[in-house]
């Protein structure tokens, strides 16, 4: 089992910065002691308790727009992240993230979703292949962080030799999205942003010319409310979904077999029962939520949260490992059990700021740990100690080698 840190962290610090293994003892702390707590670091209130971040996100007199406006004023409008956010579904408001919403629900369909389960096959079944020859498997790099990347380009119809160089430029992208944006950060974002723009633009010239059965020639033609997607909309699109998703899944499948073996019981169950692989997705998802801070809102009018008055013009963000953990909503929230029922965690946030990609992630995390437990019942951790990382509101080991 991985050495637990217990460490006490002082109530000022920010929870979502890295430097914390376990972060849940200052979660409960939090909670209890300062459950709406102002980060000055990040100049963020920070939401601990589910009620409170229910009713949060369910508040339409906070806004995303407006928080980027925030970011336009530190770093100037012109930036390319301040304008390649400016046209993202995150950060906007009705009405425009409605018809934002529409269009790409409809072009990220269920069924397309479903459609889309023998790439994140194959894409599995090719890294455990390497895997078995070798004896071991390093699961964030050549297991948890290609595969999410991968079924996106596949799902787009990019060549697959150009697979590799996405997955770079993605890296970068992530790194400028955190909570806490320092000039380098935002710099590395905006050269892996430009590239990544220059190619899809690239690509969608070709698609034009000769449409297939991907999502990038769907996207192309699809409409909704009698208009079609601009190509700055599509490109801002491509880049949120392959941002998100390439954060999101890797730290999800990773956390979720560091989950598993640390509870044996529940790692043979699994093994024995397969049929449980989306119960306990959604339990990993719980326990120990690969996003932990969504992007904040602001105050658009002074409000009252938990005692406390946000005044207009304040951030809020939710703590989602805290929220999942409230024992005020969860029955034993610090115990990990794949068959847990009333699982309503907020790990995809609630409300219009839903995640689109919530069903392609389960769906990714499941055909992976599901796959790998399946395939080697023997798995288990090859070292004691794992160093995590929580830049940029994600949290996930930043190595997992695991026995086979």
């Amino acid at each position: 089992m991985i050495a637990i840190s217990q460490e006490p962290f002082p109530l000022d610090c920010d929870p979502t910065l890295p430097g914390h293994p376990d972060p849940y003892p200052l979660y409960h702390r939090l909670r209890r002691d300062d459950p709406v707590h102002y980060s000055t670091l990040t100049k963020v209130w920070m939401l601990t308790r589910y009620s409170d971040a229910l009713a949060y996100l369910r508040n339409p007199t906070f806004s995303r727009s407006a928080y980027l406006d925030l970011i336009r004023a530190q770093f100037g409008p012109d930036h390319p992240i301040v304008a390649f956010q400016s046209r993202e579904l995150a950060f906007t408001d009705a009405p425009r993230h409605s018809w934002l919403r529409g269009i790409m629900a409809k072009a990220f369909s269920p069924q397309r979703i479903a459609a889309v389960r023998p790439h994140i096959e194959a894409a599995v079944d090719r890294a455990l292949k390497r895997a078995a020859v070798q004896g071991a498997i390093e699961v964030v790099a050549d297991f948890a962080y290609p595969i999410p990347a991968d079924v996106i380009s596949a799902m787009l119809g990019v060549p697959q030799e150009d697979w590799a160089t996405l997955r770079e430029w993605v890296e970068g992208i992530v790194v400028s999205r955190g909570l806490l944006r320092t000039p380098a950060m935002m710099e590395a974002g905006a050269h892996a942003s430009q590239d990544f723009h220059d190619y899809l633009k690239r690509l969608m010239e070709d698609k034009r010319k000769s449409p297939g059965e991907d999502l990038l020639s769907a996207l192309l033609s699809v409409r909704h409310e009698e208009r079609a997607m601009e190509a700055e909309e599509i490109i801002t699109m491509i880049e949120t979904l392959f941002a998100a998703g390439h954060a999101t899944t890797r730290n999800l499948i990773a956390n979720g077999l560091i989950a598993l073996l640390n509870h044996p019981d529940q790692h043979r169950k699994l093994r024995d029962h397969p049929a449980l692989i989306a119960g306990a997705i959604e339990e990993v998802l719980r326990y120990d939520p690969p996003t932990q801070a969504p992007s904040p809102q602001v105050a658009t009018v002074q409000s009252e949260i938990g005692g406390r008055v946000i005044r207009r013009g304040e951030m809020v963000s939710v703590l989602f490992g805290a929220t999942n953990r409230d024992p005020a909503r969860f029955e034993e929230p610090d115990r990990f059990d794949i068959e847990r029922r009333d699982n309503e965690h907020l790990s995809f946030s609630h409300g219009i700021h839903y995640c689109l990609g919530a069903g392609l992630a389960r769906l990714e995390a499941q055909v992976a740990v599901g796959a790998i437990v399946a395939r080697f019942p023997a798995l288990r951790l090859a070292a004691e100690q794992i160093e995590w990382t929580q830049a940029g509101r994600f949290r996930g080991p930043r190595a997992l080698k695991l026995t086979l």
